[in-house]
């Protein structure tokens, strides 16, 4: 099965960020000798999983920098990362949509074609309408020592979210609206725990919190099924969105690509 991807790449340059890189969409900020979103790009088109790939976000600019693949689908991104995938959603749906979707953003310079096709294959082992990558604060200081990551202690372990995703097409419409608190809540473990309930928070504040307790209340308030699949690869749970991470992005992808 080939899934349809969905960059977002309508992110607007953080004003920590834009100090150092002065641009006005994160897509754009160099690194190395390329602009952020071909990292992402080039990861994503190597793919054997992959078949048409969708980046939402200023798209006169963006063609510019990607102009070399025909097959390649623009949108205009929206206010936030939920409009802007609502509008690569529309779009695709003219298409004929895959049965599921992977979504990622655009300020993950460090992904790899390896990490992403290994997310799916382990997607596939499962039946669920939505897979979320998490990453083991071991795994991830092993491959980048020192990173700044927000960590949630469980009983599994100590684990870091990703950053892609994949979503069953099925279920796109019944979840927007409580997608965009998952989106606004997810670097805050506590407020993503609130959000689930009290019962959810006092796991977690009392260390007992595990994966599948997570999973179960996931269906309970989406009203579709979740997994949390366990990820050896760092490189989808580091994102640059402060100006250490551009640096370390910088030392570790100099003269990449």
């Amino acid at each position: 099965m080939l899934y349809d991807a969905i960059i977002l790449a309508g992110g607007q340059n953080a004003s920590e960020l834009k100090k150092i890189a002065p641009y006005e969409n994160e897509a754009l900020i160099i690194i190395g000798n390329s602009p952020m979103i071909s990292y992402v790009y080039r990861a994503l088109r190597a793919s054997q999983n992959v078949g048409r790939i969708v980046i939402s976000g200023p798209v006169k600019d963006l063609r510019v920098i990607l102009s070399k693949d025909p097959d390649l689908l623009f949108v205009e991104g929206g206010e936030n990362a939920m409009a802007s995938f609502a509008n690569a959603v529309e779009l695709l749906k003219e298409r004929h949509m895959s049965e599921s979707l992977l979504v990622m953003p655009t300020d993950i310079p460090f992904i790899t074609t390896a990490a992403i096709d290994d997310f799916i294959a382990q997607s596939e082992q499962y039946h669920a309408d939505f897979f979320y990558p998490i990453t083991s604060k071991a795994v991830n200081e092993h491959k980048f020592p020192g990173v700044s990551r927000t960590y949630v202690k469980l009983r599994e372990g100590i684990f870091t979210g990703g950053n892609l995703f994949i979503i069953r097409s099925r279920v796109i419409n019944q979840v927007m609206h409580m997608a965009q608190e998952l989106v606004k809540r997810r670097k805050s473990p506590l407020a993503m725990a609130r959000l689930f309930g009290l019962g959810l928070a006092l796991q977690y504040l009392l260390n007992r919190l595990s994966i599948p307790a997570v999973e179960k209340r996931f269906a309970e308030v989406m009203g579709i099924s979740g997994k949390a699949l366990i990820s050896d690869y760092a490189e989808v749970g580091v994102d640059v969105d402060k100006p250490s991470d551009l640096h370390l992005a910088q030392t570790y992808l100099a003269g990449s690509i």
